[in-house]
């Protein structure tokens, strides 16, 4: 088949549903309003009235919330049968992605209860079981009385060998950072191996996007460990994901030491590819841990998370405009469908804690 029949009618569907996202005011209408219940019903009519109708029967965002995740999942079901063989592979690994949030929701619960003895019961709730890809007992996983009871709760799944990496008495000594960051390097190396199924113009699309995605992501691993948590460069490396440009600099220059002089050497080469990043790190003090201080990092911090965003919606929007019949189409219908639903969640969460509408604009960058 050729690219016109194949991607024709998705994309000329997808547009459409653009076209309405961007019309809307959904975001400034729920912004403005007064309260966390008049900013529900801004949902009604749209896309996301399901969500209006959750919390009106429950009082509860987070059920609510979880309804969101539920309609990302049926969104990404209904545009995969449209796309072509590989295409249609390329967007399943993409919706591993909230699976792995999921299984990481889940086994974070199970820690909670089992090494740190705290009462999950009123959390278990919001964990999706919809179906997402992989067939995932979650309850067996947050009621586990071993972690071996959690590794055969992901057989069959690329989450299995990850998972099976680990012990219990590890995950007592360390916490679950490693775990998670393992099974997100899992999900990028499986990204990356899926783009590179796709045919010419797809591939060039897709690595050149999540090549951009993998940077922001490591820029923030950089910044936010390195920085704000302070931890060394052997911590870090087995943090960072080893591809894209960050990443590749990053382990090509075996980066060392610690301190100032480990500091220096990352904004050296975050500097190389984003300038006005490395210039956003200079505001970030490692020296004092007073509340103040820690304060401030972590308002920059949150800045510079603002200013990632945008530089990726910017990526976006060329993937919008370019090759018409490809899967650019369909990767930035999926950004700005997550996008909406992010600051969507955003919103309701800021009006639950009663902020005002200038904090909210701040907090979200807008």
């Amino acid at each position: 088949m050729s690219r016109v029949s194949d991607y024709a009618y998705i994309n000329a569907m997808l547009r459409a549903r653009i076209g309405i996202m961007r019309s809307s005011d959904i975001i400034e209408n729920m912004i403005k309003a007064p309260t966390l219940v008049e900013a529900v019903s801004k949902l009604d009519g749209t896309r996301h009235q399901h969500i209006a109708e959750v919390y009106r029967k429950t009082g509860d965002l987070e059920a609510a919330e979880l309804s969101l995740i539920e309609e990302q999942i049926a969104s990404y079901r209904e545009v995969v049968p449209y796309l072509p063989q590989e295409s249609s592979f390329f967007m399943t690994v993409l919706l591993e992605k909230i699976e792995i949030e999921n299984l990481k929701t889940a086994i974070r619960l199970w820690y909670s209860g089992a090494i740190m003895h705290r009462s999950i019961s009123d959390r278990a709730k919001y964990i999706c079981r919809t179906l997402i890809v992989h067939s995932i007992d979650y309850d067996r996983i947050t009621n586990a009385s071993s972690f071996s009871d959690i590794i055969s709760a992901v057989s069959g799944t690329p989450y299995h060998d990850v998972l099976g990496s680990f012990a219990f008495e590890s995950l007592s000594a360390s916490g679950l950072f490693p775990l998670e960051i393992a099974l997100d390097h899992l999900w990028f190396s499986r990204l990356i191996g899926a783009a590179k199924r796709l045919p010419s113009v797809d591939r060039k699309l897709a690595e050149a996007i999540y090549n951009v995605d993998i940077d922001l992501k490591n820029i923030l691993i950089l910044v936010r460990y390195g920085y704000y948590y302070h931890l060394e460069v052997e911590s870090l490396a087995a943090a960072i994901i080893p591809e894209g440009y960050i990443g590749g600099e990053f382990i090509r220059r075996g980066v060392h030491g610690s301190g100032d002089d480990m500091m220096a050497s990352i904004k050296n080469i975050v500097h190389r590819r984003y300038p006005a990043i490395s210039d956003e790190i200079d505001h970030i003090r490692r020296t004092a841990d007073d509340f103040t201080t820690m304060e401030e990092n972590a308002r920059q911090i949150m800045l510079i998370e603002n200013y990632l965003g945008k530089w990726r919606a910017k990526a976006y929007q060329r993937l919008l405009l370019g090759k018409p019949f490809s899967i650019g189409v369909v990767l930035s219908y999926f950004f700005l469908e997550r996008q909406e639903d992010s600051l969507i969640q955003a919103v309701l969460s800021a009006k639950s804690y009663n902020w005002d509408e200038g904090k909210i604009r701040e907090a979200l960058g807008l």
